[in-house]
């Protein structure tokens, strides 16, 4: 297919975490998938809900011809198929054959932790050295007496003080990303990556990123062994 040509241009910088663990078929023959349906992915979290669309976003980019969530349920509402929980073949099939679609992008989010604020107590510590002095008498030279003031040492006087602190902890994602063929409901690609960042959002984001690259560079890499 032509667009492997593009699959190994752009490039993006991973965020510190993210590196994905990706597992493809070598046996699978890509050259068959024209489409891609990308279904809900599954979420424990309300907040974490519409993670496929970032997906959607990179298989694009990457020159892939995809059916999106919206459209895909939409068509299958209306001939009264459930993709809730696990996809049978021939739930897979029916899909393919009502959206042609060959393959189907599935996933999860598999951890999420939330943006927090945390508050500690610092202290910080002062010392301050202050002259000492003295009231002393001398004789002038006319023979009469002054007073005058002199060092006779150091005061070294310690304070510590304790103030509020404020500081936040990144939002931390986990996403799992399969791809099934609709004819076999076979696994052919899967994919998981955790990512943290200031927002939830920019943290699935890097790891939508970062899995499609992996994938489309092993689709290249496979290609360019033929």
């Amino acid at each position: 297919m032509k667009r492997f040509l593009y699959l190994a241009i752009g490039c993006c910088v991973f965020l510190a975490g993210c590196a994905p663990k990706t597992v493809i078929s070598q046996t699978y023959d890509f050259d068959r998938m024209e489409r891609i349906g990308i279904m809900a992915f599954n979420s424990s979290w309300n907040s974490m809900q519409g993670v496929e669309n970032l997906f959607a976003k990179y298989l694009i980019r990457y020159g892939f011809k995809v059916v999106e969530r919206a459209q895909l349920e939409s068509v299958l509402k209306e001939h009264n198929i459930s993709v809730s929980g696990y996809l049978s073949p021939e739930t897979t099939r029916e899909i393919g054959r009502i959206l042609g679609v060959d393959v189907l992008l599935v996933g999860e989010v598999s951890s999420y932790t939330p943006a927090r604020t945390e508050l500690t107590m610092t202290s910080s510590r002062k010392t301050e050295t202050q002259p000492v002095y003295s009231q002393d008498i001398m004789q002038l030279p006319d023979g009469t007496y002054a007073t005058y003031m002199r060092q006779t040492g150091t005061k070294v006087t310690h304070s510590s003080d304790t103030h509020p602190s404020q500081y936040t902890i990144n939002a931390k994602v986990g996403l799992i990303a399969k791809m099934i063929d609709v004819e076999t409901a076979e696994i052919v690609w899967i994919g998981s990556a955790e990512n943290s960042s200031a927002s939830a959002l920019d943290a699935a984001d890097s790891i939508a990123k970062s899995l499609v690259k992996s994938f489309s560079k092993e689709l290249t890499k496979r290609q360019q062994n033929q």
